[in-house]
């Protein structure tokens, strides 16, 4: 089996090429366990993504957020919006790599009216329910534009893709939050690229012994750095979210299994059970066995 794997620069942009100049459009079908880490890694691109799943399930991370995603479903990711897929059984996932100039050149009214608003105000990303009408229009248009990319021999594949963009992209436009207020620079974008490292070291590390000393390292950058990244990116300190993080997993684990409390605060890195237990509450506002008798009822029989 061939393994592919997410060439990134410091800042975790893709060093790949999306399309060409003349053309700048690319189609994949990517199976997120035949990339080289089991998953689609930290990376950000300046051109937009669509992305549907066609097989299995597919959690897009972005930001300290797991978006899930079934079949059937999809997002859209924005320009410069650093981004992770995994999948838990063998996702597969159809998407479409875009530079806005495909629809418009930066410059032109169309660019200045219709794409630019999205790209600056827009949101980080925008999940594409197949119940909602307007987002179910987008997943459609999706399926036949994958379609004419599968006939690239057809001599009007580029003026159907074109087409169907467009159509896209306005759909887009008329129903997406126009909200966001943009990070730019290569300073915001370098901090971003921390942030999500540090945040992955979290995750893979939480059950072990770490500090803020930690989080810096695995990132290269100073424990004050470390904080203004947290503080600018998710208005949190790094300690704060490990605990977060720690107790979030502990919560899956009171549901799902039966596990003492006393294993379960050891195996989610806590030092102790009383300190579990108090940060558990503060954080829920019930106890680790009020709240695993509250989700009883789901817990699966041995």
């Amino acid at each position: 089996m061939q393994f592919y794997k997410m060439t990134t620069d410091e800042t975790l942009r893709e060093i790949a090429a999306h399309g060409n100049d003349k053309y700048p459009i690319a189609y994949y079908v990517d199976d997120i366990w035949q990339f080289d880490l089991g998953c689609i890694d930290w990376h950000w691109h300046r051109e937009v993504e669509f992305v549907t799943v066609s097989k299995g399930t597919v959690n897009c991370l972005i930001g300290k957020n797991r978006i899930h995603l079934e079949k059937g479903w999809g997002i859209f990711i924005n320009s410069g919006t650093i981004h992770r897929f995994e999948t838990s059984d063998g996702g597969i996932m159809p998407n479409i790599v875009f530079a806005p100039e495909l629809i418009a050149m930066e410059g032109s009214l169309i660019h200045d009216s219709y794409i630019l608003p999205i790209l600056s105000s827009g949101p980080a990303y925008q999940i594409l329910d197949p119940n909602i009408s307007w987002q179910n229009n987008i997943l459609m248009l999706l399926n036949q534009i994958y379609d004419v990319q599968e006939h690239k021999g057809d001599s009007l594949s580029p003026l159907n893709t074109l087409l169907l963009t467009t159509e896209l992209w306005k759909h887009l436009f008329q129903n997406i939050n126009l909200e966001r207020t943009p990070a730019h620079g290569a300073k915001s974008i370098f901090q971003a690229s921390r942030l999500q490292i540090m945040l992955q070291f979290i995750h893979d590390h939480y059950v072990e012994h770490i500090g803020l000393e930690d989080i810096a390292a695995a990132a290269n950058i100073s424990k004050s750095s470390t904080l203004e990244a947290f503080r600018q990116g998710i208005d949190q300190s790094p300690v704060s979210y490990l605990i977060e993080y720690r107790l979030i997993q502990a919560a899956i684990l009171l549901k799902n299994t039966h596990k003492s409390i006393s294993n379960i605060s050891l195996v989610t890195g806590f030092s102790s059970a009383a300190y579990f237990c108090r940060k558990f509450k503060g954080y829920y506002k019930i106890t680790p066995a009020e709240y695993r008798k509250q989700k009883l009822h789901n817990i699966p029989s041995l």
